[in-house]
């Protein structure tokens, strides 16, 4: 039975506890309608499975399965499951209704995103992924067609747990590249087989869908899919600060072990991804290219980190703290005098300071995470980040500092590396010189060189040689 809804149809169409309102978009699982629960009265987005997928022995069986595993995901940045079921012949899904656009449209009308929109976006939505790798699902479709944004700017994440529905062996290989979203993002281990996959090829398909949010287009083309199957086997491709020069070179690196071509080289988890675009401090608070009357300022907290390095839970929620649950003392006005307790070259000082002061102790990074501060001398004393009157700029404060240590700490281990260059330069000059083209013969050449060098300074700068070898104890 038909249940696409043209203009000129006045009798609703029904599926279940569920009535048709109009078409909404197709796709390779089937159409997607607007459509109205009339058991809960409300609307939702009811995806209907094409009757030649549901002729496929074992397809309806995954999809219900994999439509169950989605609806157990309840994350503020997931697209909600409702509910699963069959009418008249046809299988179907119905999902919350997001009231905006894709991050695709959103690239068709801005071509490019700025970074700390980008930021934003790409770390929404790894921890959203995060979530549900938790839960041991793996999205395997992650691309900005299936990240929605509503009209506040809130972001959420479609399709997951029925993104790979399809068969992917079903693709003909000579046909046209153009518009086929998925084989840009995806990863080439899923590609070459995509009964094998696990959260890494959401890792890299997340760090190829930031690439395009930053440059505008994917990292890989081709005219056919097999030829833009085989420049991702390659792994070569413009990194996106070069494309794109307000993208900072770190930022830049992020994304190139994102998309690393073997697993083993990627970001474990999306929670190691989205901690280092976090530790860059570039990301915004809300999306610009939401109007301004309408956005929605999302507020959000680092998770805590297991003992190894991963959030523990990347869930997105507002900070806490606010003036409901804040007392009142806490809410200062910016001339309010606060006590303050912060180190000073490895002391600790105590001062009375203007909160105008302290804000400006923490815009030029005088004080650190551990400093606290409170409106009466004997306390209660609080970290700054826990003070609403300071919490954004003390936020900042951290998240800079974090950013510079972790820059000393790769400077650090560059110089180790350079040395241990310098090192293993001088051992293989010396080995290619007996053992290569110049063989023992320029092994001996080298030694009267030195030799040569050695009888000058003897005979020419005699008080440098004696000089040379009263040091050396000679």
């Amino acid at each position: 039975m038909a249940v696409e809804n043209t203009e000129s149809q006045k009798k609703t169409t029904t599926l279940g506890d569920f009535e048709i309102k109009k078409k909404l978009g197709q796709g390779g699982m089937g159409v997607v309608y607007l459509a109205h629960q009339v058991s809960l009265d409300r609307d939702c987005a009811l995806k209907v499975m094409a009757k030649e997928l549901a002729a496929k022995p074992g397809f309806v069986d995954r999809f219900v399965r994999e439509a169950r595993s989605m609806a157990k995901i309840h994350h503020p940045n997931v697209v909600s499951c409702y509910a699963v079921g069959e009418d008249k012949g046809l299988h179907y899904v119905a999902m919350e209704l997001v009231d905006g656009r894709s991050m695709q449209d959103w690239l068709n009308a801005q071509k490019q995103l700025q970074v700390s929109d980008a930021l934003l976006v790409t770390a929404l939505v790894g921890e959203a992924l995060h979530y549900a790798h938790e839960l041991n699902m793996v999205h395997r479709d992650v691309k900005p067609d299936n990240i929605l944004v509503t009209k506040k700017g809130v972001v959420k994440l479609s399709d997951l747990g029925l993104a790979k529905a399809v068969d992917d062996t079903d693709m003909s290989l000579t046909q046209s590249g153009t518009g086929m979203g998925t084989p840009h993002y995806m990863a080439p281990e899923q590609a070459r087989n995509a009964k094998h996959v696990d959260r890494r090829c959401d890792v890299y398909a997340l760090g190829c869908t930031l690439y395009h949010f930053l440059a505008g287009k994917p990292p890989f083309s081709g005219e056919t899919i097999v030829d833009l199957i085989t420049n991702k086997e390659k792994g070569k491709f413009t990194p996106v600060h070069r494309v794109n020069k307000e993208v900072p070179e770190r930022l830049s690196l992020m994304i190139d072990k994102a998309m690393a071509q073997d697993p083993k080289n990627r970001y474990q988890s999306c929670a190691d991804f989205v901690k280092d675009l976090e530790g860059l401090g570039l990301a915004s608070s809300e999306l610009s290219f939401i109007d301004s009357d309408q956005r929605t300022t999302i507020k959000r907290k680092t998770a805590p980190t297991t003992a190894g390095g991963a959030a523990a839970n990347m869930r997105t929620m507002p900070m806490q703290g606010t003036a409901a649950t804040k007392p009142a003392t806490l809410m200062a006005k910016p001339d309010s005098q606060w006590y303050v307790k912060y180190e000073e070259n490895g002391k600790v000082k105590a001062e009375r300071l203007t909160a105008i002061q302290v804000l400006s102790g923490l815009k030029s990074d005088k004080f650190n995470e551990r400093t606290q501060a409170s409106v009466q001398p004997k306390g209660p004393y609080l970290p700054l980040a826990q003070i609403p009157v300071f919490d954004e700029e003390a936020r900042k404060m951290i998240v800079r500092q974090q950013a510079a240590q972790k820059n000393a700490q790769l400077k650090s281990e560059y110089d180790k590396l350079a040395k241990q260059y310098d090192r293993q330069w001088i051992g293989r000059f010396f080995h290619n010189l007996v053992n290569g083209t110049l063989g023992f013969v320029g092994f001996l050449v080298l030694i009267a060189v030195l030799a040569a060098i050695g009888v000058g300074l003897y005979f020419f700068v005699p008080d440098l040689y004696k000089t040379i070898a009263g040091a050396l104890g000679l």
